[in-house]
């Protein structure tokens, strides 16, 4: 078996690199992945992500992330709220108390998700994968509670945006399968147009934004301009009633210039990683 060609400093290493076998095993089985979803693989994008940034501190591989844009401002905490027990301990039961009994107060029913779901009229997008760039300055550690590990974050940016896609029939083949793919990572393409619009319109600063649109293990990559989504930022953002629509109407949005379609695990592809790697860098290494 050739070796897995994987896309940063944990090139050669045997572990990794039967992890992403795995994978993508798991992936096409049809024992376990019998309706061929997405779902399945994730694992093997996540490990590619975090193969790429493993030896960056502050660039990070954030699942499932929301972005959205909220029209109102919420009420926001405040860092120093709350705290963090080392243990937890739980109460021995009393005789009379109902596991049942909702004037108890615990369990699941009191768990709060405010600070997960955005407000009713938030435009929200759940993108599959992101890179942060995370900026943060370090603090002596008594004047912060122990969960900031001594440093606070002073900065989160969205470097790269990747969005999967499930892989296409087992049973096509040659240019039938070919062609499968093709529209699969287009309909991932015009998801990440949207959400780079959304990025965009939370971070005013942000110009542009890596993109991976994947259908199982295949994949393409492109930069996103905030010029290659004006159209699409002023269609989310006409849904906020402070909007001031710009008074001139601009032509159709331009596409941005995505690359020919690879298979995650050859060369080329990890040549072409590492070119996202370099990028990703340049917005900034912390030094720790």
């Amino acid at each position: 078996m050739p070796p897995r060609i994987l896309p940063g400093p944990r090139n050669n290493n045997a572990v990794m690199e039967y992890k992403a076998i795995f994978e993508t095993s798991l992936a096409f089985s049809r024992t376990f992945n019998s309706r061929n979803i997405e779902f399945f693989w994730y694992p093997l994008w996540n490990q590619t992500l975090s193969d790429l940034v493993a030896d960056v501190p502050n660039l990070i591989v954030a699942p499932q992330f929301p972005v959205w844009f909220v029209p109102m401002i919420d009420d926001n905490e405040d860092e120093n709220d709350g705290d963090d027990p080392e243990e937890i301990v739980q109460p021995p039961e009393g005789p009379d108390q109902d596991e049942d009994d909702e004037a108890v107060g615990v369990g699941a029913g009191n768990i709060s998700f405010a600070s997960t779901i955005p407000e009713k009229k938030a435009e929200q997008v759940v993108v599959d994968f992101v890179i942060l760039n995370l900026m943060a300055v370090a603090q002596p550690q008594p004047e912060l509670k122990t969960r900031y590990g001594g440093w606070r974050i002073t900065a989160a940016s969205v470097g790269l945006l990747v969005e999967v896609k499930r892989f296409v029939s087992r049973s096509l083949t040659g240019q039938n399968q070919t062609a499968e793919i093709l529209l699969r990572i287009l309909e991932a393409c015009s998801d990440l147009i949207e959400q780079a619009a959304h990025v965009f319109i939370q971070d005013p600063t942000a110009n542009s934004v890596l993109a991976i649109a994947a259908a199982g293990p295949y994949w393409r990559s492109a930069v996103i301009r905030r010029t290659h989504v004006y159209r699409t930022m002023h269609r989310l953002s006409a849904k906020d009633p402070n909007y001031q629509a710009p008074g001139e109407q601009r032509p159709a949005d331009p596409q941005p210039k995505w690359n020919n379609i690879l298979r995650v695990d050859l060369p080329r592809s990890r040549d072409r990683l590492q070119t996202i790697y370099r990028s990703l860098k340049k917005m900034g290494v912390l030094d720790v």
